[in-house]
């Protein structure tokens, strides 16, 4: 299904947004005025419910975008993820299936998920309930043939919506028709943040003559927020003054800045075009960047969205509203610091009945899931803190929802290799750029210091290979610079001979080994039991320390 293959836009806005950073995939329209968004007074019996649908000067306002619509036509929401989401709930049901272009924000895919609709690619079906796309496209801004979507959704009995939160904002070409005004069983989305550059007033609209949904989608609504707020309602009232003025300045803007932008990208090696309307362009650098570029770009104060998260992997969306100067520096730090070492950790997705089954004997599977999930968090801490690396995850189980994250600001995420443990070793070690060094280790080791894979890898620059031996007889840590045949020939996994056997395979080999110091990997209850005592005077591992002190909570004398 279409939803699987989707980074959730949500969930990265979420985790990798910054207040305050330059956000180089959306940069907003600056309001004409500045009172457009504050200065509004209310009467204090003013101060209730707003209309459900909207105040009827806002409806009137909205109405007059359109050729066709009146102000009984429409329903003003909180924002035009809200009416993408009434819109699914007002028109799914249990085995009913939704059209979907790409580019459709998630809140429509989420909702009809949670009513128990399929979502598949336009046409991919005989039938579908709702047929659902944007115009412009989203993030190229390409200017759809509209009326022919309409016909082919009611040709196959779905309801054609339109998302045109971008409809006004046309750079090249002629005005684009509103799918409400092409054919009366058409809907229509539009909302104020978009064009009037206010991303923090929260007002969306739909607009169609389809009276029977009109009222399923009011009814929605109120189930969803009640309706938009008071506050809102009296600031868009005000927006709406500006509309004209304020849809023009952009345009104007867009139209000068943006070749500019597009040149910018060019002259990094990027593919881009100028769109025919909206604010952004589809930008595709000229190789994949590894989450730690990414991530490095955020730390710089830089936020960038990958196009993943509209269903189309590759390429990244870029404002054409920001400073070309703005653009250069992002880019001159994307293409900084390129890694010069490959990490790597082998590690089994922290789940119940997944990890640590000997722990589990003695704590339960819960309490061992939540401490898999802290070794697993701060194990990825760790990793984080090496220089120069580039990181990958080797993780066993590998679903969908764990390939949806590849490609995001920082970890990159790869499925285990089958086989036993010496081959998963091997496949996650070579995963790297030929001639690159490379060091695994696990996420048995929550205190393992960031020196310690820091000296591994200086150690690789005199040696073939690194080894850190564990108290158990095994190694929690294994690096190399090129792969070496037969190092695990002979080996018996899981037990006390496995370093003392790979490091003869080692040398048999003809190789040179550099080996670190002792450290315990932690898979039982005495060797959990160590690490506690050892985390009660340090301030490593803090998820773990976390889940150590949660679970003495719940069961008293367990450390």
């Amino acid at each position: 299904m279409l939803e699987s293959t989707l980074i959730d836009l949500p969930a990265y806005y979420s985790r990798y947004f910054d207040r305050g950073a330059v956000d180089l995939s959306a940069s907003s329209p600056t309001p004409r005025r500045p009172d457009v968004a504050a200065r509004f007074a209310l009467a204090p019996e003013e101060w209730s419910h707003s209309t459900p649908s909207g105040s009827r000067g806002l409806r009137e306002a909205i109405a007059r975008r359109y050729t066709t619509i009146g102000a009984d036509e429409i329903v003003v929401c909180s924002g035009a993820s809200e009416a993408l989401a009434a819109l699914a709930y007002a028109t799914l049901g249990r085995d009913a299936v939704a059209w979907s272009e790409p580019g459709i924000y998630a809140s429509f895919t989420v909702a009809a998920q949670h009513c128990g609709a399929t979502v598949t690619g336009f046409g991919d079906t005989e039938h579908a309930a709702v047929a659902i796309a944007n115009n412009p496209g989203v993030p190229g801004g390409d200017i759809r043939d509209i009326g022919r979507f309409i016909s082919r959704s009611i040709a196959a009995g779905a309801v054609p919506v339109v998302d045109e939160v971008y409809r006004d904002l046309v750079l090249e070409g002629t005005a684009i028709p509103a799918a409400c005004d092409l054919d009366p069983r058409a809907v229509s989305i539009g909302d104020i943040s978009k064009p009037l550059g206010l991303g923090g007033l929260r007002i969306g609209w739909i607009a169609t003559h389809d009276a029977a949904l009109l009222r399923r989608l009011d009814r929605e609504l109120q189930l969803l927020s009640g309706g938009p707020s008071i506050l809102s309602v009296a600031a868009a009232e005000c927006a709406m003054q500006a509309y004209d003025e304020s849809v023009a300045a952009t345009i104007s803007r867009a139209r000068t800045n943006g070749p500019e932008i597009i040149s910018t990208l060019r002259d990094a090696g990027w593919t881009a075009h100028l769109p025919q309307a909206g604010l952004t362009t589809l930008a595709c650098p000229p190789r994949p960047y590894p989450g730690t570029a990414l991530s490095r770009l955020r730390r710089a104060g830089f936020f960038l969205l990958p196009t993943s998260v509209f269903g189309l992997p590759g390429g990244f969306r870029v404002s054409l509203l920001i400073e070309p100067r703005v653009l250069r520096d992002a880019l001159r730090v994307l293409e900084s610091g390129t890694p010069a070492n490959h990490l790597v950790i082998l590690a089994k997705a922290p789940a119940a009945g997944q990890a640590k089954s000997r722990l589990a004997k003695s704590l339960g599977a819960e309490a061992t899931r939540s401490l898999a999930s802290a070794f697993f968090e701060d194990t990825i801490s760790l990793a984080e803190k090496v220089a120069e690396s580039d990181l990958t995850i080797a993780l066993e189980p590998f679903t969908c929802e764990d390939a949806s994250h590849d490609g995001l600001p920082g970890p990159r995420l790869v499925p285990q290799a089958t086989g036993d443990l010496g081959e998963r070793i091997i496949a996650a070690l070579s995963a790297g750029s030929p001639g690159m060094p490379a060091v695994l280790i696990g996420s048995d080791t929550p205190d393992l210091p960031a020196c310690v894979v820091g000296e591994a890898f200086r150690l690789l620059q005199t040696h073939d290979t690194v080894i850190g031996p564990a108290r158990d007889g095994g190694f929690y840590l294994l690096g190399w610079r090129a792969p070496i045949a037969g190092i695990f020939e002979g080996v018996e996994w899981s037990t006390d001979s496995v370093l003392s056997r790979t490091l003869a395979n080692i040398s048999a080999a003809g190789h040179t080994c550099a080996v670190l110091q002792e450290w315990e990997d932690i898979d039982d209850a005495q060797s959990l039991e160590k690490l506690s005592i050892r985390l009660q005077t340090s301030d490593a591992a803090p998820a773990t320390r976390a889940a150590l002190a949660a679970i003495a909570l719940e069961a008293p004398g367990v450390r």
